[in-house]
């Protein structure tokens, strides 16, 4: 223990004797007076014996302690958690300030970056005049207010003031290693604050090994609730497959309910609000979801995705963005043989119905009709999906062609209803130097099935191909009858993706080097089967030739807050083009020019997209940027067991809460109250000891 005021000491040490100066004066001495009663002769008596004497020394010994205890609560005792300096030696602080997107949360009309600010302040004003300090803010590069130690509080505050919104995490190991090198030149001991809501995340592998052993830890915490609640969207990803203009896309949303209640909201997700979808999602506490939407795509080019929440105490995760490529109509080749006879009609009609039903160029494909004649690979240039129908035996350059178009990447869907079929597959098969999951043998017609007709029985469900049959919509193929197929057995390659009642393969895939080939054993036409008068069956035809071509996703990886990202566009278009910011104005970036190539680099600092428009209008180039999804859960980790995690190298280290008592910390708890107590106590044990005159103690 020791004394804040000791100076005064001195000054007050005389008072301790008023005590015995008052007993010296009080001394009984005899004097004469009238003997009213025998009562004023025992009083004189007692007051002469020994035992009044030992009273008269106990109580002035009471009254001396007393009087003590008061004095010395005027030093402002207190009991230090250290051993603490004299001398007025000047104190060395570093004050590290969480900056992480978790301080931005909204808990009782305030966040707990503004609860932050008002204790560094609290502790900045507390310091001495000769008291040195510095500032690091800690956010996904920890950087310090000042080169070295300084006595401006105001330029620290003021640092923090103008430092960008917090949307990163906060990395309080890189931290911890700039508080060691600063510390190294700080010329004796350090006192280090940490300023931070303590999110569980950031703080679930920070060790203070980097801290020299010796430095004083102080972990201040920022908010009074360990489990804020909060609502996020952690991910918006894109189906596979090309995604065209004038179509649709698949959109799926997660969304987390970080909260001890459960929730029940909307998700809006869409290419701006003119071409948005939303869809209710309910989720139990502490829980995530997923959202499928399927959004109208307008145009070609980068477009801009945005799936959003309804906005809570913390609205920079409430968003989530990404940039996706939107090819224009493409190009579908429809080969079909030229036979007209009319028990037969060829299935073009049908077919070219399906791949555009709205005519002109409303449709997200555009039929192209090749005859087996005119099949060459110029022909197949500008195209990557092909649907073949009533084929005649085709000649090796014909079916070389077709191999090497599966071998680029494209995508086959041939339907088994020519009289060459058979040849044709094993010439596939030989050319593509493996089986194909059919073997062919007799061609079946309506008399051959009980009914009149075939029907499908089984199927592979899950494959990207069958989505259209998922859940109750599987009915639909209960209304499929065909009335001519090929007996065919399946090899063993590839996939069988539905069969009919008496086992015969329907649908089959494989793989053909980059390519897919998807063999239907039945026909569009109206003498072969009831499937071009379906209403599934545009949508099953569009759904086939869009999964068919594996080509990825179409959205372009997303980045986050911090990241540094580069991106090229063609010099000669971006010309007099600036890269621009989330809000509209001049991003900071550098450009080079490579030739006819410009490349672009910059460092996001806010979410949103980062674009650049061309002169159409439409976006040269175009970078989505969110929030790190890790931040969305605000728990925070129990900050009393962060002391001992500092280990024996830092004994001192305390955790003390919100609004913290920074001389108390500095000097250690006082007990000038204690003091006072012990005061009172003493006179009242006086009181009580010798309430009884003397006679009375005499007589007993």
């Amino acid at each position: 223990m020791h004394f804040l005021d000791a100076s005064l000491f001195w000054w007050l040490l005389p008072l301790a004797g008023i005590p015995l100066v008052s007993h010296w004066l009080n001394r009984r001495y005899p004097r004469k007076f009238a003997f009213s009663s025998i009562a004023d002769i025992r009083r004189t008596v007692a007051g002469r014996t020994r035992l009044f004497r030992w009273r008269d020394w106990l109580v002035l010994l009471l009254r001396t302690a007393a009087l003590v205890a008061l004095l010395l609560a005027f030093l402002k005792p207190v009991v230090a958690t250290r051993q603490v300096e004299t001398g007025g030696e000047t104190r060395r602080l570093l004050l590290l300030v969480d900056h992480s997107l978790s301080m931005t949360c909204a808990e009782d009309g305030t966040t707990a970056r503004t609860k932050a600010r008002a204790e560094v302040k609290r502790l900045l004003d507390s310091l001495g005049p000769d008291d040195r300090f510095n500032l690091i803010r800690v956010d996904h590069a920890p950087a310090p207010a000042f080169p070295g130690f300084s006595t401006h509080r105001e330029a620290a505050l003021d640092f923090l003031d103008r430092s960008p919104a917090p949307l990163t995490p906060a990395d309080f190991r890189a931290a911890n290693h700039l508080a060691a090198e600063l510390g190294s030149v700080a010329g004796g001991p350090l006192e280090i604050y940490y300023f931070s809501d303590f999110q569980r995340r950031d703080w679930a592998d920070v060790n203070f090994t980097a801290l020299p052993a010796g430095f004083r830890l102080f972990f201040i915490s920022a908010t009074a609730d360990p489990q804020r609640p909060n609502r996020a969207i952690e991910s918006l990803e894109l189906g596979p497959g090309a995604v065209i203009a004038g179509g649709e896309a698949e959109v799926k949303v997660r969304v987390a309910n970080h909260s001890p209640a459960p929730w029940h909201g909307k998700v809006e997700a869409g290419f701006g609000p003119a071409h948005a979808r939303e869809s209710e999602i309910t989720l139990a506490p502490w829980s995530v979801g997923d959202v499928v939407l399927t959004i109208p795509v307008p145009a070609g080019g980068w477009l801009r995705l945005t799936a959003e929440l309804p906005p809570d105490n913390l609205p920079a995760d409430d968003r989530r963005h990404l940039v996706v490529q939107v090819r224009e109509r493409e190009e579908v080749v429809i080969l079909t043989g030229t036979e007209a006879e009319a028990d037969a009609p060829a299935p073009e009609l049908f077919l070219t119905t399906a791949v555009n039903p709205y005519g002109g160029d409303q449709g997200v494909y555009r039929p192209k009709h090749l005859e087996p004649a005119t099949l060459t690979p110029a022909a197949l240039a500008a195209s990557q999906r092909l649907i073949a129908s009533r084929l005649p035996a085709l000649g090796d350059t014909q079916a070389g062609t077709l191999t090497t178009f599966l071998r680029g990447g494209g995508g086959v869907i041939l339907f088994l209803d020519g009289e060459a079929d058979a040849a044709n597959l094993e010439k596939l098969a030989a050319l593509a130097g493996e089986p194909l999951p059919l073997r062919l043998t007799e061609r079946l017609d309506s008399k051959h099935f009980g009914g009149g007709a075939m029907r499908v029985a089984t199927g592979d469900f899950r494959s990207r191909f069958l989505r259209l049959f998922a859940g109750v919509r599987r009915q639909n193929l209960a209304l499929l009858e065909f009335y001519e197929i090929y007996h065919a057995a399946a090899t063993g390659s590839g996939k069988i993706l539905l069969a009919y009642t008496d086992g015969t393969p329907a649908l089959a895939e494989c793989q053909i080097g980059l390519g897919t080939l998807l063999i239907c054993n039945f026909s569009v036409a109206e003498a072969s089967s009831n499937l071009a008068r379906q209403r599934l069956f545009p949508a099953w035809i569009h759904e086939l030739l869009t999964q068919i071509c594996q080509t990825g996703s179409a959205a372009q990886e997303p980045f986050t807050v911090g990241d540094t990202i580069a991106g090229e566009t063609w010099a000669a278009e971006a010309t007099g083009q600036e890269l621009l910011a989330p809000g509209g104005t001049a991003a900071r970036s550098r450009m080079d020019v490579l030739g006819e190539r410009l490349r672009v680099f910059f460092t996001t600092e806010s979410t949103g997209f980062y674009h650049m428009p061309g002169a159409d209008q439409r976006d040269l180039l175009a970078f989505a940027v969110n929030t790190d999804a890790d931040q969305s859960d605000l728990r925070a980790m129990d900050p009393e067991v962060l002391p001992d995690r500092a280990g024996e190298e830092h004994p001192d280290a305390k955790y003390v809460g919100a609004t913290a008592n920074y001389d108390e910390l500095r000097s250690g708890r006082p007990v000038a109250h204690w003091f006072l107590l012990a005061a009172l106590g003493l006179l009242l044990v006086e009181g009580l000891l010798f309430k009884s005159n003397p006679a009375r103690m005499l007589r007993n």
